[in-house]
């Protein structure tokens, strides 16, 4: 508080600690927004670009149209030969569809029958081979040897 004639003053509310700190950052503000205002200039506007049309010139002389059209003729040659790779083709029928679900089955069932079928070495004899084939892999045994020779005196 302030003396001044032996009078007690009190201090306006606008000189507090506080309000001084609030107006140093309102001037902040206005001198930053001031700063961000657009000052005219005397130079002439910039020309806008043409607009873009089918025919305006993209590169080495093609036109948009000749650019879209050759990059698409591009995508769809893709696309057809991954489908033609892959055989993508999407049944249109109900009848396609259940087809189509037949023939996996039974070509499933057919390579399963097929892995059971011996090789065609052990169906059939080969004509001038060896009626008797020693497997490479066996050892004969006293007791094997023994059995092969009564079974060829048994035949005599």
């Amino acid at each position: 508080m302030w003396e001044q004639d032996k009078k007690i003053m009190r201090r306006p509310p606008f000189l507090s600690p506080f309000s001084a700190l609030g107006f140093g950052v309102l001037s902040l503000a206005f001198a930053l927004a001031g700063s961000q205002l657009v000052e005219p200039s005397t130079a002439p506007p910039k020309p806008k670009p043409p607009p873009l049309t089918k025919e305006t010139v993209v590169f080495w002389d093609m036109r948009l149209w000749h650019v879209v059209g050759i990059f698409s003729l591009f995508v769809l040659s893709i696309i057809i030969t991954l489908c033609c790779v892959f055989n993508c083709r999407v049944p249109r029928t109900r009848k396609e569809i259940e087809a189509r679900y037949l023939q996996r089955r039974a070509a499933k069932m057919y390579t399963d029958k097929l892995e059971t079928v011996p090789p065609l070495t052990e169906l059939t004899e080969v004509p001038g081979g060896d009626k008797k084939k020693k497997k490479k892999d066996t050892v004969d045994t006293v007791a094997i040897k023994v059995e092969e020779d009564e079974k060829k005196e048994g035949k005599k």
